[in-house]
């Protein structure tokens, strides 16, 4: 299988921030791309925010389930001799590239940039991109789609309800400013 553009890898580290997660997966959900990932990376998100939240087990087992529910086809086996054919300067991301070539994707997005370097990545097919640029992509790319998608994001929000302007703000400060940036001139439909 060819990589494609419109399949990108999750690394734990953008599942992480509650509304980068969110973002991706309702960027996701419209169709804009197609994610994938494996139980050893959701098992890195899980233990990521138990680390912050110790408290958060349940709510995370939830959480995972609804992931697995929601997005089946993002689910990724990974041979464990790929894993230990890949060379990346922390051995320990080596499963996130195999995720990248064994589920045909054209991206790796990551917060952890320097540890998926272009010359490692480029005999794959691969590139990595951090979530904001990701996300500022896809939305230049079906300007439609993507206010659609954070609509019905903020509109999620209850407690306490966004109005558009508070909800690009949150977006921004959860890593986000420039999908919040180009966002801003379609606040109304926001």
């Amino acid at each position: 299988m060819a990589p494609g553009p419109d399949i990108a890898v999750l690394d734990a580290n953008v599942l992480f921030p509650f509304r980068m997660r969110d973002a991706l997966l309702r960027f996701c959900e419209a169709g804009l791309f197609r994610a994938c990932w494996t139980d050893r990376i959701l098992d890195e998100w899980q233990a990521a925010v138990l680390r912050r939240y110790p408290g958060a087990g349940a709510s995370l087992e939830q959480q995972r389930a609804a992931l697995l529910d929601a997005f089946p086809e993002a689910w990724v086996s990974v041979d464990e001799e790929l894993i230990a054919q890949l060379d990346l300067p922390d051995p320990d991301d080596r499963h996130v590239l195999a995720v990248g070539i064994t589920g045909g994707a054209g991206l790796i997005v990551t917060g952890n940039l320097k540890d998926f370097p272009a010359a490692s990545l480029a005999p794959f097919g691969l590139r990595a991109l951090d979530a904001d640029a990701f996300l500022t992509g896809l939305f230049e790319q079906d300007p439609d789609q993507a206010v659609s998608a954070l609509r019905r994001m903020r509109l999620a929000y209850r407690h306490p309800a966004m109005t558009p302007e508070t909800f690009l703000g949150e977006l921004a400060h959860a890593g986000l400013p420039g999908l919040s940036r180009a966002a801003r001139d379609r606040l109304s439909d926001i």
